[in-house]
């Protein structure tokens, strides 16, 4: 089976290592700091330039990064209009391709607004920020183009290879900032609450949505388990015996206070059960962070 990733971050990069033991993998898309790590990376604008016949018979993954997740605008409806654009083009150029499957990577962590129980597929979602905003047109788009789909709202995921430059993923860029006794800069409080999900479990999630073949539907992938950011620092603070002085910033976007996903219909669907807990995790970033500091 072949599978094509539109996008080389972090999610398409250590997802295109992990599903590669499985299936045919190539990943397309622009340079970026993880492109040089991949041996299946080819360089092409997802967006503008043409395809080939590589697309046949393929199943897509949309790990495209439009926009970071603190962006912001001071025309929102002017930038979400120019994604629309983007996005239709691309799925028409898709269905004459005939394509299997359109795997759509959307942010369960922030589309959903504000929850203090797990939330589910079902719920009515309250994305507050443009990143949350372009997550949900993307989706409707999608569900609307007459594709083959399946969206994946995911929750926040960590370990494999990351870039800690980018500040984006709070764990190993807290981990990192501990290990060289940095200060560690904080968007909103410590008693903000995530559902965290290692890289491992989320790769074998998708591996099994698409050996169970999911096809139309909208499935949340997490843990199922929420912790907030000062479980986090206590975990790293065990591990290391090393105490980082953190610093809060104010954010330029509305922050989710507190957001654990229901996993019920993943599971039902699947089968799949997460394998790496939380603390498991943050041992397994504090070895390879340390490795790759050496």
């Amino acid at each position: 089976m072949k599978l094509i990733f539109l996008g080389c971050g972090y999610l398409g990069y250590n997802l295109s290592e992990q599903l590669s033991k499985y299936y045919d993998v190539q990943v397309i898309g622009l340079d970026s700091p993880y492109t040089k790590l991949s041996n299946k990376f080819t360089y092409l604008d997802a967006f503008n330039d043409e395809f080939d016949d590589t697309f046949e018979d393929a199943i897509v993954f949309d790990s495209i990064s439009v926009l970071s997740n603190n962006a912001i605008s001071d025309n929102e409806d002017e930038k979400l209009l120019q994604i629309s654009n983007l996005y239709e083009k691309l799925f028409g150029k898709l269905k004459t391709y005939k394509i299997k499957k359109y795997y759509f990577l959307s942010s369960g962590g922030t589309i959903y607004g504000n929850s203090s129980n797990p939330i589910s597929e079902n719920h009515e979602i309250h994305p507050r920020t443009l990143y949350a905003k372009s997550k949900a047109l993307i989706e409707q788009l999608l569900i609307n183009s007459g594709l083959n789909f399946v969206v994946l709202r995911l929750t926040n995921p960590y370990g494999g290879y990351q870039v800690t430059d980018k500040k984006q993923g709070v764990i190993p860029i807290y981990i990192e900032r501990t290990l060289k006794n940095e200060e560690f800069e904080l968007w909103g409080t410590p008693h903000t609450i995530r559902d965290y999900i290692y890289i491992d479990d989320f790769a074998n999630a998708v591996h099994l949505c698409i050996e169970n073949n999911i096809i139309n539907q909208i499935v949340n992938v997490g843990s199922g388990t929420g912790a907030s950011l000062q479980d986090i620092f206590n975990e790293v603070e065990k591990d290391t015996q090393l105490k980082t002085k953190v610093k809060t910033i104010p954010s330029d976007v509305p922050i989710v206070e507190s957001i654990v996903l229901d996993i019920t219909k993943l599971k039902q669907l699947t089968g799949f059960e997460p394998k790496v807990s939380l603390s498991e995790g943050i041992k397994k970033e504090i070895q390879r962070i340390q490795e790759e500091l050496v």
